[in-house]
């Protein structure tokens, strides 16, 4: 009796691009600051947001975050906004590279990021 191959036996590859999202992702570049909680007190690290959605970011972070770490944000949708600033959970991490969930967004942020998503949503090629 022949033995499958064993990439026979092994599941099909999940494509990230097909997976069931919440949320559509969109290109974006904002600059950001995350305020973390450390031992000593808190403390500022600058970081790029290179793509966002209603849900979370995926972002560049100048320090590497551990999974599961609250942090804060200050994100400015446009240069004539204000920050705004908003909660999140490391979600994943790949050294500098991190994906962040929004936690329990108030009313007013989840209107601010669902109204600069559906600016993002007009842009061509926008969509991640």
């Amino acid at each position: 009796m022949n033995k499958p191959s064993p990439e026979s036996t092994r599941p099909p590859a999940l494509n990230p691009r097909q997976h069931n999202r919440r949320f559509p992702r969109f290109r974006a570049q904002l600059n950001m600051t995350v305020t973390v909680l450390g031992p000593d007190g808190s403390f500022d690290v600058h970081g790029l947001c290179n793509e966002i959605s209603e849900g979370g970011i995926g972002c560049i972070i100048g320090r590497e975050l551990s999974v599961g770490e609250l942090v804060t944000l200050a994100l400015r949708f446009s240069p004539a906004d204000p920050p705004t600033s908003l909660r999140a959970i490391v979600r994943w991490r790949d050294r500098l590279r991190h994906g962040l969930e929004f936690f329990m967004p108030s009313a007013e942020q989840s209107a601010a990021l669902r109204a600069f998503c559906t600016r993002l949503s007009s842009e061509p090629d926008a969509r991640v």
